[in-house]
């Protein structure tokens, strides 16, 4: 059992990985914990397979899984949160948005609670390299409403850069429906529901020019996924026991 499990989620990302794939590695062999990689492929239609399975044959602690249709940024993460087998299990953006040296903020918190996500907006020098003017308008104002319909108090439920305990792994992921834009919204809801303590951590974040998020397309998706976690907090449809 690893101590962590890194997962990447990945749609048309050969230009990206193999770089990211290289920081992730020297990262990990760095630390003196136990780890594997989940590379998540969703459906890429490019050489992102490929490229991860050469890598992979020189990296054994990368685990590459192919899914033949694209199910949404949501639901490959849920997939591979599923799969992995760590006692932590942190989901990354393949572009290395937020870099994973960016976990050495995360361990000192691990004996804290059971989330522990990544924000951008917590401290004024987290981003590195500005969204253009639009996405932050989309971004910020999503935010805003996330906190005052579902969250309170969460300062950025959209970082890429989340970490959960295998024990609120297990217990949150099986409860995730949504799978695109809004999911990181209802996965912390999720855990907000269960009781989980969630603890936000400052981290440096790079934006990412070749981001396929268009925020005036997105907009009505969020909007409908924000009505349907009200509705099942609303319900109780997130309120299962945890696992013992």
């Amino acid at each position: 059992m690893p101590f962590l499990s890194v997962i990447i989620p990945a749609y048309n990302e050969s230009e990206r990985l193999p770089e990211t794939l290289r920081m992730v590695r020297e990262y990990l062999e760095r630390q003196n914990f136990t780890y594997e990689v989940l590379l998540i492929d969703d459906g890429s239609t490019d050489t992102t397979v490929k490229l991860a399975e050469k890598i992979s044959a020189d990296f054994p602690a990368l685990k590459v899984v192919k899914n033949a249709q694209n199910k949404g940024k949501g639901g490959v993460v849920r997939q591979g949160m599923l799969m992995a087998k760590g006692e932590w299990r942190l989901f990354m953006d393949a572009d290395h948005a937020t870099p994973i040296s960016e976990f050495d903020k995360f361990i000192p918190e691990l004996g804290n609670a059971e989330v522990i996500i990544g924000s951008r907006y917590l401290h004024p020098d987290s981003i590195k390299v500005r969204q253009p003017l639009k996405r932050r308008i989309g971004s910020r104002g999503f935010n805003w409403l996330v906190q005052r319909s579902i969250l309170p108090g969460i300062v950025d439920t959209q970082c890429g850069f989340k970490a959960f305990s295998a024990k609120a792994a297990e217990d949150i992921f099986p409860l995730q429906s949504l799978q695109r834009w809004a999911f990181d919204a209802e996965i912390l809801t999720i855990a907000n529901e269960l009781g989980y303590k969630i603890i936000e951590v400052p981290v440096d974040w790079y934006d990412a020019t070749a981001s396929r998020f268009r925020a005036r397309q997105a907009v009505a998706q969020l909007l409908h996924d924000l009505k349907v976690i009200r509705h099942k907090v609303k319900t109780k449809q997130y309120r299962h026991e945890p696992t013992s």
